[in-house]
């Protein structure tokens, strides 16, 4: 079992004076060994007052050992209650900056979502040229006409809570340089064959999403075309 210091010491000083003690008194008997019985009695009283000096240094110095052990254990358990303090202090100024960060993220997330719906939120699809139905055994297929149209929705996602101010219609064709912003049309119109019909819809998307969807027909069988809705929406 490991010592202390202070324990150590202590038994290093009683070990010293219990070997004065022993010198003194083989030194005191070989000096009284011719005396009278009167001088052993006082020999003897000496050899007790020795004991009894030896049990007080021992007493003294294990009483020392322990009031050190008792200081240091002391100053343990303060500093391991400081430390406690310091890592609750800690904790609690992680999950307060864990908040704010999450606050922030949370504005800067809800910031980014009203500037998208400021800007709008876009759905696009591609609708290749529609191909009627195969006459006899020709190679070429008839056109078709618009009951045999092509029917698809172009839907955009938004966020759940969002407000729908405004849906933009737009269609164009195929490999057209036409700017978007020239390309728009309205609900009914016909665009070279194809057209947006019906109100846009919102169904769910998911938990925090849901789809702003708008019908659209294709019958044009020289071309494809290309259906595009911009959603803005406000928070």
């Amino acid at each position: 079992m490991g010592l202390s210091d202070s324990v150590l010491a202590a038994m290093i000083g009683a070990a010293a004076t219990i070997g004065t003690a022993l010198f003194q008194l083989i030194h005191s008997w070989r000096a009284q060994a011719a005396g009278d019985r009167r001088t052993k009695r006082s020999g003897f009283r000496s050899l007790m007052m020795l004991l009894i000096i030896m049990a007080a240094s021992a007493v003294a110095g294990y009483a020392l050992s322990e009031y050190r052990a008792q200081t240091l254990r002391d100053e343990t358990h303060a500093l391991r209650q400081e430390l406690q303090q310091q890592v609750k202090i800690l904790e609690t100024s992680t999950a307060r900056l864990e908040l704010v960060n999450r606050a922030a993220d949370e504005q800067t997330h809800a910031s980014e979502l009203r500037r998208q719906g400021t800007d709008g939120v876009e759905g696009l699809v591609q609708v290749p040229a529609c191909k009627g139905a195969q006459i006899a055994f020709a190679a070429e297929r008839s056109t078709c006409s618009e009951s045999e149209a092509t029917h698809i929705a172009v839907c955009a996602i938004v966020p759940a809570k969002a407000q729908v101010s405004e849906v933009l219609l737009f269609s164009r064709a195929d490999n057209s340089q036409q700017p978007w912003s020239e390309s728009r049309v309205m609900m009914g119109q016909d665009a070279g064959g194809a057209r947006f019909v019906d109100p846009p819809i919102e169904r769910a998307h998911s938990e925090n999403a849901k789809q702003v969807c708008s019908a659209y027909m294709h019958w044009a069988s020289d071309q494809g075309h290309a259906a595009r809705i911009v959603v803005k929406y406000a928070l």
